[in-house]
């Protein structure tokens, strides 16, 4: 699992994720959330994982990531708004 800001960047990633992917901890940290985006998906097939958590729903689809060696898994992505008080 991971977690990104509103502007889709790291903010969490915990070690069953880092070790899937193959970064360390530290590589991702602060990165965009595309790091893993595999090529063979198109920039344009997570256009509703932002709009649909901004509009306050949840979003969940079966995506194609890659790994930092260049190999790929498959995942249930899953993005949802989070309010936190202050």
């Amino acid at each position: 699992m991971w977690v990104t800001g509103v502007k889709g960047r790291v903010t969490y990633a915990n070690v069953v994720f880092v070790s899937v992917i193959g970064f360390l901890c530290d590589e991702i940290m602060g990165q965009p959330h595309n790091l893993v985006r595999h090529p063979d998906i198109p920039k344009e097939a997570f256009v509703g994982l932002w709009k649909t958590p901004q509009d306050g729903e949840s979003w969940s689809a079966l995506v194609k990531n890659r790994c930092k060696t260049g190999d790929h898994y498959w995942v249930r992505a899953k993005a949802a708004p989070m309010c936190f008080d202050n």
